[in-house]
């Protein structure tokens, strides 16, 4: 059975490295992207169970790369977990439809506890 595919989007390599460590250990499969046009890009050619981002992308930001992803017919079934500063944001929420919320700071234990909720074990 092949391993559970997450691409993760963020800017900030600082904040990719341990998550993206802490999820490959725990047994799922993981790439990243830089931008949220680079992750749209992989999402239309690799099949991924989990699209995690960032909601404070540049250019476009997670919500809109997210309102492209739900849109899309062919990226239907993905699902998707954003992160979000501490405040605010909420609004968005309501408008564009995600599978979970972590709110920055968080732990790796409250993302790996997402993650799994979201679309199980590796």
């Amino acid at each position: 059975m092949a391993r559970k595919r997450i691409l993760f989007i963020d800017n900030r390599p600082e904040h990719l490295r341990q998550p993206v460590l802490r999820l490959q250990l725990a047994g799922y499969e993981v790439d990243e992207a830089e931008s949220g046009e680079a992750g749209l890009e992989r999402l239309r050619s690799t099949p991924y169970d989990l699209l995690i981002l960032d909601a404070d992308l540049p250019h476009e930001d997670g919500w809109g790369v997210l309102r492209e992803v739900r849109a899309d017919a062919s990226l239907a079934g993905i699902r998707a977990i954003v992160f979000m500063a501490a405040q605010g944001e909420t609004g968005k929420l309501a408008l564009i439809p995600v599978d979970a919320e972590l709110r920055r700071p968080f732990t790796m234990g409250e993302l790996l506890g997402a993650v799994g909720k979201v679309i199980g074990p590796p």
